[in-house]
């Protein structure tokens, strides 16, 4: 794969704009993330909009881990520090591996919300001591774990369309690779 300067610089804005987005939201996590749950659950999807548009305009491997490293380095100066780089990095990591499975060789939206999904479950279970969920009450748990995968996927869709308008602009020409056309019906 080559880094071309195109590829190079997409990555670089989408991964401005995301960063930019990011700022108020690690604010705001950091003050009710240990405190707050239940409010925190929805939140974290809005870490997959960035990869989800990297990865959907401009189709091509790395374009979501360098997204988010920009995204990370800009959310420096959050509450969350340096660990901003770690946090959003593990995001575009998590993102790209549903399409490495697949050798980057299917791109459809099915794709980006299993990946999604997969990984919000296992943040969840990783995040589960953190939030001290087993000392929740079963329906309050069931909660958090419902918010949670309803935010991965409500913003993966955000995500992809978001993307689809940028393609539909063609940012990407010259940089994703050609779209292979739709099936259509032979003509009778």
């Amino acid at each position: 794969m080559r880094l071309t300067t195109r590829f190079l610089m997409a990555c670089a804005a989408i991964g401005a704009a995301t960063g930019v987005l990011l700022l108020p939201v690690n604010f705001v996590a950091a003050a009710i993330a240990a405190t707050v749950p239940l409010a925190y659950a929805p939140m974290v999807g809005i870490w997959l909009i960035g990869p989800v548009v990297a990865m959907a305009v401009l189709r091509r491997p790395g374009a979501a881990v360098l997204t988010m490293l920009i995204a990370g380095i800009i959310n420096i100066p959050t509450p969350a520090g340096p660990s901003a780089i770690v946090t959003n990095l593990m995001v575009g990591v998590a993102l790209e591996l549903g399409f490495l499975v697949t050798r980057y060789r299917i791109w459809r939206p099915w794709l980006y919300y299993v990946t999604a999904l997969v990984f919000e479950v296992a943040y969840a279970i990783s995040a589960y001591a953190f939030f001290n969920i087993d000392d929740m009450a079963i329906a309050v748990q069931a909660v958090f774990f419902a918010l949670m995968a309803v935010s991965a996927v409500a913003f993966t869709w955000v995500g992809l369309v978001i993307a689809g308008r940028l393609a539909a602009t063609g940012v990407a020409r010259g940089i994703a690779p050609a779209r292979r056309p739709a099936a259509t019906p032979p003509v009778a």
